[in-house]
């Protein structure tokens, strides 16, 4: 049985509880959180504060936190690397075989990943999402719930793409963009921004 220690205990751990209870040979082993402050067994899991992260190394880990920047500061804050994580798939996402899902990288519920995609690392592929064929997918991306990305599409590091967006075929979005919920993508979003609305427009540029 591979044990498995989850990073964070907010929203997104629930949701990956219940998926790791699905799949066969994997089990929750312990739950790591900065707002846990004394270590107990709760249900044969053990909850412990992160700081205590190197102790948990004989386990695999997967991030449990939805912000796209934290899961990414935790990794280097603990110097972790792809060997320390697994990838979580819940049994119900339909994943074509020519997909390709980086390393810590969590599928939800419901989720379809088809022909020829690639995921990056530690990224969100959330409930009900779908990537569809010869999408690009960067690393510490969030792919909202009920979020369609047409074929071919690109999504730089970073990003988040909201929940019930839709992105048509052959656009290309940037690296630590924000798209917000419902948005309609029609054309080509440079990086660093904040779009919204249908059509979407740039209503924030960041540094």
């Amino acid at each position: 049985m591979l044990k498995v220690t989850l990073l964070g205990n907010g929203g997104h751990a629930k949701v990956l509880r219940d998926i790791i209870k699905r799949i066969d040979k994997v089990e929750l082993y312990a739950i790591l959180d900065e707002k846990i402050e004394n270590k107990y067994i709760e249900s044969n899991v053990i909850y412990d504060t992160m700081n205590n992260l190197n102790d948990y190394k004989n386990t695999q880990f997967i991030i449990a936190i939805g912000n796209n920047h934290v899961r990414d500061k935790l990794v280097n804050q603990f110097r972790l690397s792809d060997s320390n994580f697994i990838t979580i798939v819940d049994p119900s996402a339909v994943i074509s075989p020519t997909a390709t899902i980086g390393i810590g990288t969590v599928v939800m519920p419901n989720a379809v990943i088809n022909a020829d995609a690639v995921i990056g690392k530690h990224s969100i592929i959330n409930s009900g999402a779908i990537v569809e064929h010869d999408n690009e997918i960067g690393d510490y991306t969030h792919i909202s719930p009920g979020a369609v990305l047409s074929g071919t599409v690109t999504v730089g590091d970073y990003t988040h793409v909201g929940s019930g967006s839709v992105v048509i075929p052959n656009i290309n979005i940037g690296a630590r963009c924000i798209i917000g919920a419902g948005s309609v993508i029609i054309k080509d979003i440079e990086s660093n921004v904040t779009a919204v609305g249908n059509p979407a427009r740039i209503i924030k540029r960041s540094e």
